[in-house]
């Protein structure tokens, strides 16, 4: 029986063992599905912080494209922008759209494109970054936006025909980058000895240097272009983009381009007048920049940190108001007693069309700080005034401001500003404008700056160095920024 009762218990092993083995099975499976819990959980997060940091990354995005971007290229103008981020190991991207306002409480929207006069003063970004399965985060950042005003590009802009004639030198601001724009009309180097450290840029016209000039840069005109006096020398290339180049006489240094030929230009006659390659090429217009177009805006000097006086009287009474503030010697922007504390500088503002021009004995002025002349009439700088920087380099600015409305009328001197009769600009950097004739020579001393008119003309011994000056309310080339907040927003 006791044998019997032993053969009952065979099997029981395997029965322990298949419960043993089932616990473990369920355990194991606990395990995995914890594994699988937690690896979803971990694939989740990481889902959702790529999609958080996408978004912040659309906004990083942005702040960096208001900080460097002119305001005509602001991208996009009130439109959404999709852009993908190099980060895997799944496809990443941001969308952001701005909403730009035209006051910095951000209750008014900016109707239209943003230009240097219908610019933005707040935006508010929302960037919506998405992940891999399309996991979406939102992002919100409000900003107050200043305006950062640049220069222009170019020594001399001339929107007409210009004419270089009687000794004139252009030197450069870091090496041979004193370039002379030529918008519309021809150019032309006609006499005397001329020096350009930089290149010429005919945008419509033709080109002719028949006088004895270096130029350290190119020439490239759009129509003809014409070099004829054995002392005319070109370091750089020759360009003509839709006609014919001429080398009776000079030098080029470099290649000499051209589209077609007429009788005695390349390659039919002096070919060796170009040291390097004459090459038949039809190419679009040379390099340009819309003619600036500035007007008087007090926002864009006051957030310069420039004060205003404003001229008093009428008619020519007003320039000679203007003119005894900016030469008081006793009270008055030279003396430096009406010039409040902690301005960088001081418009003098001469609403009306008389002509401003410095008294006839010989006047110092002394800049202790920036001083701009912006006027709706003319400047003449006829006498032997001298403009002195004092405390370091001043800026001086001597602008008849581009009409608010519609466009100047050019056909009288109402607008015009000249510079002749030997004054002097020393340790200040000067920007003359008008979007009429300015007229340049003459020039005793050091004249370091920019000139744009339409046209500019140049004679009778002027010299000059190029040096880009800040002209509030010209161009927006970015904003500085104030965050009043960045937080994450439901989609």
């Amino acid at each position: 029986m006791s044998k019997r009762l032993h053969r009952d218990e065979r099997g029981i092993a395997l029965v322990m063992s298949m419960m043993v083995a089932f616990v473990v099975l369920l355990l194991t499976l606990v395990v995995v599905q914890q594994a699988v819990h937690n690896l979803d959980a971990s694939s989740a997060d990481r889902r959702r912080l790529n999609a958080v940091n996408a978004a912040e990354a659309g906004i990083d995005w942005f702040y960096h494209h208001l900080e460097s971007t002119a305001v005509g290229d602001l991208q996009p103008h009130l439109m959404p922008l999709t852009r993908p981020l190099g980060s895997g190991p799944a496809p990443v991207e941001f969308t952001v759209t701005p909403t730009y306002f035209t006051d910095a409480e951000g209750n008014q929207e900016l109707v239209g494109a943003p230009s240097n006069t219908n610019y933005p003063k707040s935006v508010k970004i929302s960037s919506i970054g998405v992940s891999a399965g399309g996991l979406t985060r939102k992002m919100e950042s409000f900003v107050q936006l200043n305006p950062v005003y640049g220069g222009f590009e170019g020594a001399v802009i001339s929107g007409g025909a210009t004419n270089l004639s009687n000794n004139f030198t252009l030197n450069g601001n870091n090496g041979n980058d004193g370039d002379v724009y030529v918008l519309d009309g021809d150019f032309t180097a006609s006499s005397g000895l001329e020096t350009i450290r930089g290149s010429v840029y005919v945008v419509q016209g033709d080109a002719t240097v028949s006088t004895n000039v270096r130029i350290y840069g190119n020439v490239w005109s759009y129509g003809a272009l014409t070099l004829n006096q054995p002392q005319a020398t070109i370091d750089g290339y020759v360009r003509s983009s839709d006609e014919w180049v001429k080398l009776t006489n000079g030098s080029v240094g470099g290649n000499a381009y051209y589209c077609g030929t007429t009788t005695g230009s390349i390659p039919a006659t002096n070919p060796d007048k170009a040291l390097g390659s004459k090459i038949q090429e039809c190419t679009s217009a040379p390099p340009s920049q819309p003619f600036p177009e500035i007007k008087y805006d007090p926002a864009a000097w006051a957030a310069q940190n420039y004060t205003v006086y404003t001229a008093q009287g009428t008619g020519d009474a007003q320039c000679t108001d203007a003119r005894n503030y900016i030469e008081g010697t006793t009270t008055g922007y030279n003396s430096g007693a009406g010039v409040p504390d902690d301005f960088t500088g001081v418009v003098v503002y001469i609403s009306g069309t008389c002509a401003y021009s410095p008294s006839t004995n010989n006047p110092t002025i002394t800049l202790g700080t920036n001083l701009a002349v912006v006027t709706r009439g003319s400047i003449v700088l006829n006498t032997q005034s001298t403009w002195q920087g004092q405390g370091g380099t001043r800026n001086l600015h001597f602008i008849s401001a581009y009409p608010d409305v519609g466009t100047p009328d050019c056909t009288a001197t109402t607008q015009d500003v000249r510079v002749e009769n030997n004054p002097s600009f020393p340790s200040v950097e000067i920007a003359l404008y008008s979007p009429c004739d300015v007229y340049v020579s003459n020039n005793s001393g050091p004249f370091t700056g920019q000139v744009i008119g339409n046209p500019v003309n140049v004679s009778n011994r002027f010299s000059m160095t190029y040096r880009p000056v800040l002209i509030p309310g010209s161009n927006i080339d970015g904003f500085s920024q104030d965050v009043a907040y960045l937080r994450e927003v439901s989609v």
